[in-house]
């Protein structure tokens, strides 16, 4: 896949998460049963949580990714991705410890 291919896959992708949470959200208000919706609510939190600590997690190893091929110290990373050098090194750990993990 081409670099824009993989940006348009990336973005695309976004958009249908985004529209898929519009209709998980569109589909608990129209619920008629409170107690139904609420446990559709609470699904949804958990499965945002179970994608949110995914993203983080790959957010991690493409900054280990950028580290390694580039063959940057943790400040220059840290400057490349917006983060200070101390989050950038917590970022290389989060990476370390998900593809070793114990």
């Amino acid at each position: 896949m081409t670099n824009e291919g993989a940006i348009g896959a990336v973005q695309a992708a976004l958009a249908d998460l985004e529209n898929a949470f519009g209709a998980a959200i569109q589909a608990i208000h129209a619920e008629p049963d409170h107690n139904r919706a609420y446990s559709d609510a609470t699904e949804l939190v958990e499965t945002l949580r179970r994608l949110f600590e995914a993203s983080a997690d790959q957010r991690a190893l493409s900054a280990a990714r950028i580290f390694r091929e580039e063959e940057m110290s943790l400040a220059e990373l840290g400057g490349r991705i917006g983060v200070s050098k101390a989050r950038a090194a917590q970022l290389i750990k989060s990476a370390r410890d998900i593809n070793s993990p114990a």
